[in-house]
């Protein structure tokens, strides 16, 4: 609720006022039909002259055909947009895949990005074969795994899977990668289209969002669930529009429950922290005045109405995660995705990290830093808290901003000796206790894109806005010329070349066992889940698994390591899970891998495309 919507004199949710009242007030007529934007109905600093007003069926012909070409101008500059985001994604990553989109995968961790590329094989595969892909015991066999807690994109996988009938998981994956930044910033596009009423200030604003170092950390560390977010500033342009009065309530309750319900079945962690922040700032627009506050009271029954549609499209989601035990993390790392650990932490703001151009090389190890604004950027803020702080929206957003910088802090970083972070009690809530908190600066950023639009659509000092405005994109470019992008995971001729129909039965289990823990993900992918694995990498580990050995042996034992296992545990754990051959891929110099599996299995093992295959005697299939 900004400048922008102010000024238009927008009618509360439900439809728009009568004519004699809005002309009582001096609004403008209504959006034109068909279009994203609100019509300016003020010249705008970068905006040239005022649009034109059509309104919906008002004012005589000639007033509808001037309506009519301003709607298609919007659809022109909003085309537009998305091609510039789409070029400009190319242009920073494109030649780091597009030469090998089936082979490699744009992903900085091999360990993570399998999961997805295992997912986007599995949704297909299962849907075909009349399987539950909600529950799987393709992995972690015979009992299987509740992919419902597992960060398995169903809405992706099954939207590009006539995609990876072609061309192949890694093709649907890099594809995805790819249209996440360029999406986000379309859609904070047209978020900022509407509240400010300018195209060049609005398509800066969706740069801020959808190539901010958060939405390309996540890019760069290969998790699409998390940087497919382009349906958050979606969710927020129809719950503006609600009111504003430009859209009507039974227009929004369908769009935005198909929203809500899409990212359900991309993220249910950003579903989930979506609604947490969604609420808090309704809370925080209540101090928008006494208008704004019937407005939002109104918003109550609409959106409550879109959850509902969400509710029922996420039944599936919500059956599955009930209905099967939900897995557990064995290993929590102290990531900045959890929140600050320390003072130091703080200097993230100021210090880039690895996906970000300015990076030095030492800062933040290998996990890159989400939360890195960067000291223009926060000179822009500064600026325009001081000079527009005589409109309450400006402190609207201000509090927005901080409100989400403080949640993500996180409940570990010690305020005077008390963890006493809002955090800790936001944690406590459905679907929340499992979402990190450092995750939240995404509503940050869409905020300071909302900011900067508003910025740069002021007409006091243009050049030095501009300039400010673009040293501030410019420290927050990606490290494009960094080989940081694409990852490789060798496929041994084992696979490939199809040896394997020799050794093993179509469904039978198979224990991979290999120093990396991705591998197994992707090499059984690429056989069309011709066997079963005994293990698997999830990120979680199945509860329930049979024993002995332990719960913890259990879930080092199914990432195909073995270093330091006793043969005994060994043994437990191929009969536990039924194991009717195990295959070693190659180990580091002085391993005594084989030496541990031959005395576990009983045989010598044979070596085959690279792999060693221990065929267990007695091995059942389950």
């Amino acid at each position: 609720m900004t400048e922008r919507v102010e000024a238009t004199g927008g009618t509360p949710p439900g439809g728009p006022a009568p004519e004699d009242a809005r002309a009582a007030r001096g609004a403008p007529a209504a959006e034109p039909a068909g279009g994203s934007g609100a019509p300016a109905a003020e010249p705008v600093g970068g905006s040239g002259a005022p649009e034109p007003e059509g309104g919906r069926g008002s004012g005589p012909a000639g007033e509808s055909a001037s309506g009519r070409v301003v709607a298609g101008r919007y659809r022109g500059q909003h085309l537009l947009a998305l091609l510039a985001y789409g070029c400009l994604s190319l242009a920073l990553f494109g030649p780091w895949i597009l030469g090998r989109m089936s082979t490699w995968f744009l992903s900085a961790s091999t360990q993570d990005g399998s999961i997805f590329i295992w997912m986007f094989r599995w949704w297909p595969y299962a849907i075909s074969h009349g399987i539950n892909p909600l529950h799987t015991t393709a992995a972690w066999a015979p009992t299987g795994i509740n992919l419902a807690w597992v960060t398995s994109v169903p809405l992706p996988a099954v939207a590009l899977s006539p995609v990876t009938a072609v061309f192949g998981s890694f093709f649907s994956f890099n594809l995805v990668e790819l249209a996440a930044p360029a999406l986000a910033a379309w859609t904070a596009y047209l978020l900022c289209r509407h509240l400010v009423g300018a195209f060049l200030p609005a398509l800066a604003g969706g740069f801020f969002f959808g190539f901010s170092p958060y939405l390309i950390d996540e890019f760069g560390m290969g998790h699409p669930n998390l940087s497919l977010v382009f349906l958050v500033p979606l969710a927020a342009y129809l719950v503006v529009r609600l009111l504003d009065g430009s859209l009507r309530a039974r227009l929004v309750i369908p769009l935005l429950g198909v929203v809500l319900g899409a990212q359900l079945y991309i993220s249910t962690e950003t579903f989930a922290t979506l609604t947490l922040m969604g609420g808090l700032f309704a809370l925080i627009g209540l101090g928008a005045g006494p208008r704004w506050r019937r407005r939002l009271r109104a918003a109550i029954g609409p959106v409550a109405g879109a959850y509902a549609v969400a509710a029922v499209l996420g039944i599936p989601l919500f059956y599955a995660a009930a209905a099967w035990p939900r897995p557990y993390k064995p290993i929590l790392f102290a990531t900045i995705g959890h929140g600050a650990q320390g003072g130091g932490d703080f200097l993230r703001y100021l210090i880039p990290g690895r996906f970000t151009l300015l990076w030095d090389g030492s800062h933040w190890g290998g996990y890159g830093n989400p939360w890195y604004l960067g000291g223009p950027l926060l000179v822009l803020l500064i600026l325009f808290l001081v000079t527009e702080r005589g409109r309450r929206s400006t402190w609207l957003l201000a509090a927005g901003v901080l409100v989400t910088l403080v949640l993500s802090l996180g409940d570990t970083f010690a305020v005077f000796g008390a963890r006493i972070l809002p955090w800790r009690l936001a944690a406590a809530l459905p679907l929340l206790s499992s979402a990190q908190p450092g995750r939240l600066v995404v509503y940050a950023f869409l905020l300071i894109a909302v900011i900067t639009a508003r910025w740069l659509a002021r007409p006091r000092r243009p050049a030095l806005r501009v300039a400010l405005a673009a040293a501030a994109a410019l420290l927050i470019l990606p490290n494009f010329p960094g080989d940081v992008w694409a990852s490789r995971v060798p496929v041994p001729a084992f696979l490939t070349q199809g040896i394997y129909h020799r050794y093993l039965r179509p469904g039978e289990i198979v224990w991979i066992v290999d120093p990396h823990h991705d591998r197994q993900m992707i090499w059984q992918a690429r056989t069309g889940f011709s066997f079963r694995l005994a293990g698997g990498f999830f990120g979680v580990t199945p509860s329930g698994l049979p024993a002995p050995p332990g719960t913890a042996r259990q879930a080092y034992l199914g990432t195909g390591a073995v270093a330091g296992a006793s043969v005994g545990d060994i043994r437990a754990f191929l009969a536990g899970h039924r194991v009717g051959a195990v295959l070693m891929a190659e180990q580091p110099r002085g391993s005594d891998a084989r030496r541990i599996l031959a005395a576990a299995t009983g045989v010598a093992g044979v070596r085959s495309g690279r792999v060693v295959v221990f065929q267990l005697p007695t091995g059942p299939t389950g």
